[in-house]
């Protein structure tokens, strides 16, 4: 099959740094490449990919910094998208299928198409999606789907990399580590308080966008001239991968439905458990007890840190590199293409 991946216009896949849904979109042409299909990406000119590329834009344009800068920052994400519309117009003759990952699929809604959402669904989001509910969605876990039971979901497909690229470190370093945006969604304040507490070093990485401006300034910076605090900011891969893997827990208090959380599943490539809130996709991520440990809040974190410290990293690393993986990711988009080909009465092409 040719299928079209349509990346948005902030990040190049893959990332240098922040982009979890560009990370998926590198591991999914890798394992369609090695089913012997041809994946074609739509996104930003400065991807460096293995297969065919089609720009919809020179450079990816990251994220607005200032909210001062949003309206300005939008008009360039609207022409962008013009683009990739044209874009994906002219390569309709030469496609079997469009996979969009963020991108409005409406006016190609009778071509075989699915859209994953990477996203949480909620008041900003909610009435495009009831609006459009027909449209063939991949969620990426159950908790997604129940934020939003009526639309045609067609496959249920969780995220996956190549474990291959990160090291198993059994004697972990004496830090905690959080690494996810500066927002109210993610937290990041009770990390740094919960580590403090209990006297442990801290490490923090991350990104910052105008909507955690704020946040940053008033709940993040004042514990910087903290002894235990160290901030690293945004990360590339490598250092990003130093960084979780010589932790001793992964700390993700999460405030929001996280549809998946990347991060929990990398760091338990490299054996190093997370201590989450159960909320959303955490209790399918995690096996509690077992893979790290999931908690009402971090008040209760205090007491359970020292249970993520004596779980068995091997263990950990073995166990989430065999249920979550680019190639499992593969496979089940494969068996989502062919409901989207069934959907249009398309002809399905066999792997070679």
């Amino acid at each position: 099959m040719r299928i079209a991946l349509v990346a948005g216009p902030y990040v190049p896949v893959p990332p240098p740094k922040y982009g979890g849904t560009e990370r998926v979109i590198q591991y999914l042409i890798k394992g369609l490449l090695e089913h012997g299909h041809e994946p074609i990406l739509v996104g930003t000119g400065d991807s460096k990919v293995d297969c065919e590329l089609v720009p919809i834009i020179d450079k990816a344009i990251s994220f607005a910094p200032t909210r001062q800068a949003l309206p300005a920052h939008q008009k360039l994400v609207d022409k962008t998208n013009a683009r990739t519309k044209a874009v994906l117009s002219k390569l309709l003759p030469r496609i079997d299928l469009i996979h969009s990952h963020g991108f409005d699929l409406t006016p190609f809604q009778d071509f075989p198409n699915l859209t994953t959402l990477h996203d949480n669904i909620d008041f900003d989001n909610i009435d495009y999606f009831l609006k459009h509910k027909d449209l063939p969605y991949v969620s990426i876990s159950k908790n997604q789907q129940r934020a939003c039971p009526g639309l045609n979901y067609i496959g249920l497909e969780y995220h996956g990399e190549d474990p291959e690229e990160f090291p198993i470190v059994t004697t972990p370093q004496n830090y905690v580590c959080f690494i996810g945006r500066f927002d109210r969604e993610k937290n990041p304040h009770l990390a740094i308080q919960l580590a403090i507490d209990l006297g442990i070093p801290i490490k923090l990485a991350g990104k910052i966008d105008f909507l955690g401006n704020d946040y940053f300034n008033e709940e993040i910076k004042p514990f910087f001239s903290h002894p235990l605090v160290e901030y690293v900011g945004e990360l590339g891969f490598a250092d990003k991968v130093e960084l979780m893997s010589n932790a001793k827990c992964n700390l993700h208090p999460i405030g929001f439905r996280e549809p998946f959380g990347l991060t929990v599943l990398e760091a338990a490539y490299c054996g190093t458990p997370t201590m989450a809130i159960h909320k959303g996709s955490m209790p399918e991520v995690i096996k509690n007890g077992e893979t790290g440990v999931l908690v009402e809040d971090f008040i209760e974190g205090i007491y359970r840190l020292q249970e993520c410290f004596d779980l068995d990293r091997e263990h950990i690393a073995v166990t989430m590199r065999a249920q979550f993986n680019y190639r499992t990711m593969t496979s089940q988009y494969l068996h989502a293409y062919k409901r989207a080909l069934r959907l249009k009465g398309a002809e399905i092409k066999e792997e070679e």
